[in-house]
């Protein structure tokens, strides 16, 4: 499998101006090959694929100006985003997608005229390597003087055979990242132990609830204090927005710094949030993690003035794709699977369920239920037919909330368990 290692490059200025000028190569190569593809494509003719474009390309002077392991990977860049629009153009064609995909973009800001340099691609570590805090290059035949080594910060996770590497510039910190991709092993479970399934919700409001095969306690990670997080930072955001509107300009350094600060706290609080689930999925032994994957939830539903909670707040896929680094990580199992119609019944008896707000559902024989603990108890009895037996399925719950630096049990939570009282009985 493949993982990824990222770290922060720290160079001198002559360094930073190197990198700046291969970016700004990257660019031109991009666009005049994406010309010809363009072209071909207006006039009825047929897209270049990868092979061909380097053989087209091999003796240009922009491809030549960069190393062949750079030019080569940002060619293969450009086929796959041709083979991507072809795919989304079917979808269009055959309804499946609602509007019609755009062509391959040039890479250039039309406003001011300039080339973006922020994107670097290396084919292979034929072309770049990593030895005693230093990310080494190979720079183009005509720049090149000596051994081009950055020092770099950050923890190589892991340790593998080394892949594809991409150096991408932030302009909010003005800082240069790699990104190099590693194939690892896959992490093997010592004395494998019996299958035991562990199922989880996602939601908008709680994050997720989590519930475990033969235990009598769910878990509900509570999203009330991140998204009051998220609405703090999106108003420093509208603030900044005013008064650049005012002088009649639209972006800034420091709402580019404002946008980042926001996406790193909810990305923070996502594999803060991920950490524990894995903890408590270890701890009950857990072999298979599955969660429900909310198909079409936001483009079927008006939700109205929570239409911001739900489009812009709700990171449904990072939460899924961080679950599933955590649960490699451990050996765990991680899967999608489809939650349709999950909250639709009781997971006790079957029964066809009411559902006034979106936290509650009601339950003719069984009454109020959590929403979404009965939602992941529906999901893990279809995976284990055998689990629980009226009542007995019937769980208490912990919710955790986000502190800013962890996620913790509430206390009104935890009275719940103390006196046995959630839902009126425990099994």
């Amino acid at each position: 499998m493949k993982r990824t290692n990222i770290v922060r490059l720290y160079g001198d200025t002559v360094q930073l101006q190197v990198l700046k000028l291969i970016g700004d190569r990257v660019s031109a190569l991009w666009n005049v090959a994406n010309f010809l593809c363009r072209q071909n494509f207006i006039n009825g003719d047929k897209v270049p694929s990868y092979s061909e474009l380097c053989k087209i390309f091999k003796d240009n002077l922009d491809y030549k100006s960069l190393p062949s392991d750079i030019a080569q990977e940002v060619l293969k860049k450009l086929s796959k985003a041709w083979i991507s629009y072809f795919k989304l153009l079917r979808f269009y064609k055959d309804g499946k997608l609602q509007y019609k995909p755009g062509l391959p973009k040039y890479r250039k800001n039309r406003k001011t005229q300039t080339r973006p340099f922020d994107f670097i691609p290396i084919k292979s570590p034929r072309a770049y390597s990593i030895k005693n805090g230093y990310f080494n290059l190979t720079l183009p035949a005509d720049i090149r003087n000596g051994r081009f080594s950055v020092p770099f910060k950050g923890n190589i996770r892991y340790i593998g055979k080394y892949k594809t590497c991409e150096l991408k510039y932030d302009s909010a910190t003005k800082n240069w990242y790699a990104y190099i991709v590693v194939e690892v092993d896959e992490p093997e479970r010592k004395n494998k132990p019996a299958i035991k399934y562990a199922t989880g919700d996602i939601g908008a409001k709680r994050t997720i609830a989590l519930s475990v095969e033969n235990s009598n306690i769910s878990y509900v990670f509570s999203a009330r204090e991140l998204w009051k997080d998220y609405k703090y930072w999106t108003r420093q955001i509208a603030k900044e927005q005013s008064k650049l509107s005012q002088s009649g300009i639209k972006t800034s350094q420091k709402l580019k710094q404002l946008y980042r600060i926001r996406k790193l706290r909810l990305k923070h609080a996502i594999e803060t949030m991920a950490k524990k689930i894995v903890s408590i999925l270890k701890k009950n032994n857990v072999t298979h993690f599955k969660v429900g994957y909310p198909v079409n939830c936001r483009e079927t539903m008006n939700f109205g003035k929570n239409n911001s909670l739900v489009h812009n707040f709700w990171a449904f896929d990072l939460i899924l794709k961080i679950l599933e680094k955590h649960c490699i990580r451990k050996g765990i199992n991680f899967q999608k699977i489809n939650e349709s119609e999950t909250s639709a019944v009781c997971h006790i008896c079957g029964s066809k369920v009411k559902r006034p707000v979106r936290s509650i559902v009601i339950c003719p024989k069984h009454g109020r239920l959590h929403a979404d603990v009965n939602a992941s108890l529906n999901m893990l009895k279809g995976l284990t037919p055998n689990y629980g037996d009226r009542v007995k399925a019937t769980p208490a719950w912990v919710t955790y909330e986000w502190n800013k630096h962890s996620w913790v049990a509430r206390a009104k939570s935890l009275n719940y368990l103390k006196t046995v009282q959630v839902l009126g009985y425990v099994a």
